[in-house]
């Protein structure tokens, strides 16, 4: 039995009207040694008869079936049985160019890599497209052809919420297996774990400046987005404290503490204000044991941009979120928005 050299992994929930283009997208793509792993997370729609119809016409497709469980878990079961050399994940609703697996493969063989880094399109509201480039003309001056690099080269790239997405990489297979990186099963946020494991641990990255990921950012149906500003949204304390770990584990934390830090200001500050008023006093907890258990020290603190020394001082003397909010009214008139 000859294997395949990709798998596309598709994790699938009600994904509306860019279904069609996806699987199409997938099967059309001009390197046919490929396997397209359809997990359905519990859907209710007409997806999965849909599924059904592609997958009798084309032996390449495995579908397989999980209740409601979430992104996460379903890539996660996408990764076990992956019997492709290389791995892209590719969302529902979303599609990819019809030679990604083609020169995507035959770039990360010609360069023996774990990774490779490619450019995306998201699409917004009214038509609007804007172009995610991993590196401008100035910063990546190099032979694309031939050039190798690890996290070193993108050290201040690893936290760009922009670029610190799955769809944008070509994973190797052993690598993953190997490394035994799996997604994160919460019900939102359940990739960014996986992209901090998978761009620190790679010895060998590579870059092909081209887009072929379309990625819709906005008006389809989505589990993780339905999440967002609710009670789960103080999940991102947890993911915080587990990328955390995984610096401290793997000796990296010195590198990327103060990177980390500053990450952590930005997006702690922008989800604890838009999340529901209701949660906000356990969201504003868990941010207070994050800093108070991280050990900044006073050289580390003074290094900070001043919003940020506020911002950390105000979360740390505040017995609760409202005490917190009213110190942030009385420094400047209004709430700090980082």
């Amino acid at each position: 039995m000859v294997l395949p050299k990709v798998s596309i992994i598709i994790p699938i929930y009600n994904p509306g009207e860019y279904f069609v283009k996806c699987l199409d997208s997938a099967i059309n793509q001009t390197l046919t040694d490929i396997e397209i792993i359809c997990i359905d997370d519990g859907s209710t729609d007409d997806s999965i008869n849909l599924l059904e119809k592609y997958s009798k016409n084309d032996e390449r497709f495995k579908i397989f079936h999980q209740e409601n469980l979430g992104a996460g878990a379903a890539r996660n079961k996408g990764i076990e049985n992956a019997n492709g050399e290389y791995i892209v994940f590719l969302d529902s609703d979303d599609w990819i160019e019809k030679d990604m697996c083609e020169k995507l493969y035959n770039h990360a063989k010609h360069l023996d890599v774990d990774l490779v880094l490619f450019d995306v399109i998201w699409y917004h509201k009214d038509n609007k497209k804007e172009l995610f480039k991993y590196f401008s003309e100035d910063e990546f001056n190099q032979d694309y052809n031939s050039f190798v690099f690890d996290r070193k080269f993108i050290h201040e790239k690893v936290v760009d919420p922009s670029l610190g997405v799955i769809w944008s990489k070509f994973y190797k297979t052993s690598f993953l297996k190997d490394n035994n990186i799996k997604f994160s099963t919460y019900k939102i946020y359940n990739d960014v774990v996986f992209h901090f494991k998978t761009i620190l641990s790679a010895n060998k990255i590579a870059y092909y400046p081209h887009v072929f990921y379309h990625y819709i950012k906005v008006g389809q149906p989505s589990l993780q987005t339905s999440y967002r500003w609710g009670k789960y949204e103080s999940t991102w304390f947890n993911v915080m404290m587990e990328v955390r770990e995984f610096l401290l584990k793997n000796n990296l934390m010195d590198e990327f503490k103060m990177t980390f830090i500053n990450y952590s200001f930005v997006s702690f500050e922008r989800k604890l204000r838009g999340t529901d008023e209701k949660y906000k006093e356990e969201f504003f907890e868990k941010i207070k044991y994050f800093y108070e258990s991280f050990d900044l020290s006073i050289d580390e603190f003074k290094s900070l941009i001043f919003l940020y020394q506020t911002y950390y001082v105000h979360v740390l003397c505040s017995d609760d979120y409202g005490e917190f909010n009213k110190m942030n009214i009385v420094f400047d008139g209004k709430n700090i928005s980082i």
